[in-house]
């Protein structure tokens, strides 16, 4: 008899965990913000469109990306002093071609730690129930499987920034906060493989207009 009672309590209990557990699957969807990824080429014009809009939307957007949440989180030095003992997070190589400068940044094995660790965070902030986007420079390959699979139960919007590259040069050059070349480097590979929602063509779109084509995309996708 206490082994009937046993097995019932048991029964009973796993009959609730997954209730539970359905039930939690079921509500994840709907009760987690929206990841917008902005994948496009240092100097593209990614974070003014960010900026753009988190002050035109009605919705609360957090921005993140590889400036606050790879190189925001890391000691300075990693960045700013290039020795053979930083090379494993990161390290740029400048040379120079018939066609120019040319800056070549190249994560290495601990950065790629810090890489899997913002898009497990940006999946986290969306798991609260945050909107998220997301200022993106894909220098891997290997980056996108691990950004799919850490956002997989989440609202996905992949937009692709463009702009020509003389363009890009060009406002390089003025913003003077990137080496000379870094855009070129990755301009030709950023955008390789990838299936965009959206593309946004930035030398003839202001960011404004690129805020209001991003809202409409949204406000249309959740009806």
């Amino acid at each position: 008899m206490k082994l009937f009672k046993h097995l019932t309590y048991i029964t009973t209990f796993a009959a609730i965990i997954l209730f539970i557990g359905i039930h939690t699957k079921m509500l994840k969807p709907n009760s987690s913000g929206t990841v917008i990824i902005l994948n496009g080429p240092s100097s593209a014009g990614k974070s003014s469109i960010i900026k753009a809009l988190q002050s035109m939307s009605s919705d609360i957007w957090l921005s993140i990306g590889i400036d606050n949440f790879f190189c925001g989180v890391l000691p300075s030095k990693f960045y700013l002093e290039d020795k053979p003992e930083h090379h494993a997070i990161m390290h740029g190589t400048a040379s120079e071609d018939n066609d120019g400068k040319l800056f070549t940044l190249t994560i290495g094995s601990e950065g790629q730690k810090v890489i899997k660790g913002m898009h497990r965070a940006i999946a986290a902030y969306a798991h609260s129930g945050n909107n998220v986007i997301v200022d993106y420079i894909k220098y891997d390959d290997a980056w996108i499987p691990d950004l799919k699979n850490s956002l997989h139960e989440i609202k996905v919007i992949w937009i692709g920034v463009t702009a020509p590259l003389e363009i890009l040069k060009e406002r390089e050059k003025k913003r003077g906060t990137s080496p000379e070349g870094h855009a070129r480097s990755h301009h030709n590979t950023v955008h390789d493989g990838m299936t965009y929602d959206l593309i946004l063509e930035t030398e003839s779109l202001t960011p404004d207009e690129c805020a209001n084509k991003i809202i409409s995309f949204v406000q249309q996708s959740t009806h």
